[in-house]
């Protein structure tokens, strides 16, 4: 019989507020801990997902609305705390509610289990512009990027890269709503490209463009994992 890592004494709470039903990571994550027998809380908007009708969840609760400041984000992690009564482990599941679980850990310690990191440090590796750069310091092979200053700088960036090229805003979840704004964009032109530059007001965040990388079997890995403060993988693994 095969013994699980996870204790389940300690019930866990997901957190989300990307509005997306069919987020990849949210059913998993509450199978996953569920089959673990783990008590599994799920803090989210379940319209029209498949996660509502998952035997492993516990129970669910209404999320922070999008773009949600972090008092609103402490006032519904504080209300679900109460309906718990005991400590749980809080589980972001996607870039703003890391952020925000950063920032609010020394606030919301008596609640919840949170890793001890710099608050501002979820925030740093979501930005995709602090993540180039941080790839840059470290020697991390990364896309050769480009953060233009003005539309003309994003139309010589594009020529100088290589086209087609991908453009990203470094911030993605200041996406607006009923904009048509994509957090990631396959661009061809130039011309494309300034045109993207001259809505950076309206996305809320800069502008990156990168070298396009074209697809191929075995050329797109990932890796998912958790490393302790020793810099020990306690758990994770590559995929493609």
């Amino acid at each position: 019989m095969s013994v699980s890592p996870l204790d389940p004494r300690v019930p866990a709470v997901l957190l989300r507020t990307d509005p997306n039903p069919f987020h990849h990571g949210t059913l998993g994550a509450v199978r996953s801990l569920g089959r673990a027998g783990v008590e599994v809380h799920l803090v989210a908007d379940r319209a029209g997902s498949p996660v509502g009708g998952s035997r492993y969840l516990t129970a669910a609760h209404a999320p922070p609305p999008p773009g949600a400041t972090l008092e609103e984000f402490a006032a519904v992690l504080r209300r679900v705390a109460e309906r718990l009564s005991r400590q749980a482990l809080l589980v972001p599941l996607d870039d703003a509610s890391a952020i925000a679980a950063g920032r609010l850990r020394e606030e919301l310690s008596y609640a919840y289990l949170l890793p001890d990191a710099p608050a501002a440090l979820a925030e740093q590796v979501a930005d995709k512009a602090e993540l180039a750069a941080l790839c840059a310091r470290l020697g991390i092979p990364h896309p050769a990027t480009a953060l233009p200053g003005s539309a003309p700088e994003a139309a010589a960036a594009a020529r100088e890269l290589g086209l087609p090229l991908v453009a990203k805003w470094s911030r993605p979840w200041l996406l607006p709503g009923g904009e048509g704004l994509r957090s990631t964009a396959v661009v061809r032109t130039a011309g494309e490209a300034a045109a993207l530059y001259r809505r950076t007001e309206r996305a809320g965040s800069r502008l990156l463009l990168q070298a396009f990388l074209p697809p191929g079997p075995d050329r797109d890995w990932f890796f998912h994992g958790y490393a302790d403060r020793t810099g020990v993988v306690r758990g994770g693994g590559p995929g493609r």
